[in-house]
């Protein structure tokens, strides 16, 4: 890695920590320059403003959880392994982000909607890939549409938001089993 790379990556790493620690507001330019071991002139120099250097970061980690997640389906992992691997991983996601990180991207997204509109839809085709599967073995009746899955997972994803780290590590067999059983 040479070090025009070794400065950008210190640079989105040190935002990261940052946005999993304050919330935006509380974030400066000179604060991310100072702990990334930069110029806030280098800093400019990667990222146009702040707000483009948070949006690349918030990018980069869902896009990271994405592809992670698409490596669990194209495995050799069947339906049901593959989907609680998936849930081990958003586990590890939520322990890896406080919820200030949560918050953080939920404010930039409403000052830049289209932030996740990429993430959205690479999350989208994956879960369809899952879906693919699924159906392919068995795992999922014929009875239910991809828009069908898609609603379901939705309503999964809304509702664990609202819950506790905790409780959700202490359910996630129980979510899992209800989840899985109700698509034969």
């Amino acid at each position: 890695m040479n070090q025009t790379e070794k400065k950008k990556k210190a640079i989105l790493e040190t935002t990261f920590h940052l946005l999993n620690q304050k919330t935006i507001r509380e974030i400066t330019v000179d604060e991310i320059a100072h702990k990334a071991d930069v110029s806030k002139v280098t800093l400019f120099k990667y990222f146009h403003s702040k707000n483009q250097l948070i949006n690349q970061v918030i990018r980069q980690n869902l896009n990271q959880l994405s592809l992670e997640i698409k490596t669990l389906i194209e495995s050799n992992l069947d339906f049901n392994q593959t989907y609680q691997a998936i849930l081990q991983l958003k586990i590890q996601q939520l322990e890896h982000y406080q919820p200030i990180f949560s918050e953080n991207m939920m404010t930039q997204y409403t000052n830049s909607p289209e932030l996740l509109d990429d993430a959205l839809s690479l999350q989208k085709q994956i879960y369809l890939l899952l879906f693919q599967k699924g159906q392919a073995e068995g795992k999922i009746s014929s009875d239910y549409s991809q828009e069908d899955f898609l609603l379901i997972l939705s309503i999964f994803n809304s509702g664990m938001k609202g819950l506790s780290m905790n409780l959700l590590i202490e359910k996630a067999e129980i979510v899992s089993r209800f989840f899985l059983n109700g698509w034969k």
